[in-house]
């Protein structure tokens, strides 16, 4: 899934440089040939250096060939860097390369702010004088003003931290870039507008203190983006690039709404929150998706949730433990983790742990999943870990699962009140799971138009649209049987 709407510079940047995999050169006597013909640099924030780029000298000759210099066309102003064949600098003379031999030229770049809300072009090119035969390779990078949380101390067990100003807004206006754990102290707000982008270093993330508020006011059609802060292509789906939104126990009345959650290694976090009567976290119309642990970890929680997607994760979707109260209404737990061999569900419910050989139990008050999807490449995508010495409720009301009736100690289905109205086992045809596209595929799909209007009918207020803002049918003036999960298909 492309975010950035800064998609349509880069791809201008390819007309203008040109995309030829090799620079189309005479091959007259002293005439070299290159890799590429432009290092093009994905969006690099400013005041941060790049990842290193490289490209070939070849010589195409029988001949050795000398080249009489190479050098950087911006000279000492230039906000790139050279390496020739391992020695760095920005200019070198006399540079021998014998025949049908090459060598390697390795480029960064550090940019300075433009006091721009979108990335600006910065550009340069390396020169290169053979015998009077003037080549070159251009550089091309955009830059991008941020604003930057730096840590400012250490918590042993935690690592590095910054305390965040108390009842601070993040804008839309530049992107923010986490180094170390962005803390919510306690008694403030961090909130968080639409179309906001929060990019954290590896290892990175943000904390909301006992007594803290998060506050995510996305919009389907304006999403929050959270994600790591390489934004290089290679690192567009790579997993645990950052760590976590952790709600620390006694965090309040945290809200998360239209936000995209990727590639890091807990999507949320919410620890075990029962001093506060109201949910400890409400979500709406939030995908968190490509995480290599888990999506969604709650602990003895409170967690209201609507029309969101839980995908694919190196662990589970969804591990709900140590009991608690929850209610998903419209959301999908899609999980077809293909960067290794996953042994555990989609989605756990757990109430129990055991510590230092004691075994601890919780009450799983309430575990209510209406209109949802628990689904995935594996035979069983429900874990039940149940210590029959607490409370384990639970209900699916009109979902489709998969589960494995031919397990050693398969789930037993025959309890009315825990599965209602649920298809076992039948496909609802996502559209491609391996890219985080859990859209209904078809009008063949299991989930399509098989959903209960009064389940969808639960709240008005953010039940009348799916995930990405489509109206569901239940609240079109034709009327009609909504689908199963957090996408409503488009006929």
């Amino acid at each position: 899934m492309k975010i950035l709407s800064w998609a349509t510079p880069i791809f201008a940047i390819l007309v203008i440089f040109g995309t030829s995999c090799k620079k189309d050169v005479l091959n007259t006597d002293g005439a070299l040939t290159f890799s590429v013909d432009t290092v093009l640099f994905d969006t690099v924030f400013t005041t941060i250096g790049s990842a290193t780029r490289q490209f070939k000298i070849y010589n195409p000759s029988n001949n050795e060939v000398n080249i009489s210099s190479i050098m950087l066309a911006g000279g000492q102003q230039s906000k790139y860097r050279i390496n020739v064949d391992g020695v760095p600098g920005i200019a070198f003379s006399n540079i021998s390369i014998p025949g049908k031999d090459s060598l390697f030229v390795f480029v960064d770049v550090t940019l300075d702010p433009n006091n721009l809300s979108q990335p600006a072009i910065i550009t340069d090119s390396v020169l290169f004088n053979t015998n009077g035969n003037i080549q070159d390779v251009d550089l091309a990078a955009f830059g991008w003003d941020a604003d930057f949380t730096y840590p400012t101390s250490f918590i042993p067990g935690i690592g590095s931290i910054h305390f965040l100003d108390c009842d601070i807004t993040w804008t839309s206006a530049q992107p923010h870039v986490i180094y170390g754990w962005a803390v919510v102290p306690e008694g403030c707000t961090l909130t968080i507008e639409a179309g906001a982008r929060v990019y954290s270093h590896k290892g990175s993330g943000i904390i909301v203190d006992e007594g803290g508020t998060l506050i995510v006011n996305g919009t389907p059609q304006n999403q929050v983006v959270f994600a790591g802060d390489r934004l290089d292509d290679f690192y567009e789906d790579q997993a645990g690039e950052w760590s976590a939104i952790w709600l620390y126990a006694g965090s309040l009345n945290n809200e998360i709404h239209g936000a995209i959650i990727k590639n890091g290694s807990v999507g949320v976090r919410v620890d075990s929150l029962a001093a506060n009567s109201n949910p400890n976290l409400i979500m709406t119309n939030t995908i968190i998706e490509n995480m290599s642990a888990v999506s969604l970890l709650s602990i003895e929680a409170t967690i209201e949730a609507y029309n969101c997607v839980f995908g694919n994760a190196g662990q589970y979707s969804a591990a709900l433990t140590r009991g608690g109260d929850y209610q998903f209404y419209h959301c999908t737990f899609g999980n077809y983790w293909f960067n290794g061999n996953r042994q555990t569900p989609a989605l756990l419910l757990n109430n129990w742990i055991e510590a230092d050989g004691t075994v601890f139990t919780y009450d799983l008050n309430r575990a209510y999943f209406g209109n949802c999807i628990v689904y995935g490449n594996n035979l069983n995508e429900l874990g039940l870990d149940r210590n029959a010495s607490s409370v384990f409720n639970f209900e699916f009301d009109h979902c489709v699962m998969r589960i494995d009736f031919n397990a050693d100690e398969p789930i037993d289905i025959t309890n009315s009140n825990e599965f209602k109205d649920v298809i076992y086992n039948e496909d609802p045809l996502f559209v491609d799971p391996s890219e985080n596209n859990f859209e209904l595929d078809s009008a063949i799909s299991s989930a399509f138009n098989a959903g209960d209007n009064g389940i969808t009918n639960v709240d008005l207020g953010v039940m009348g649209m799916d995930v990405i803002g489509n109206q569901r049918p239940f609240f079109s003036p034709l009327g009609s049987i909504p689908d199963i999960g957090a996408y409503e298909r488009q006929e």
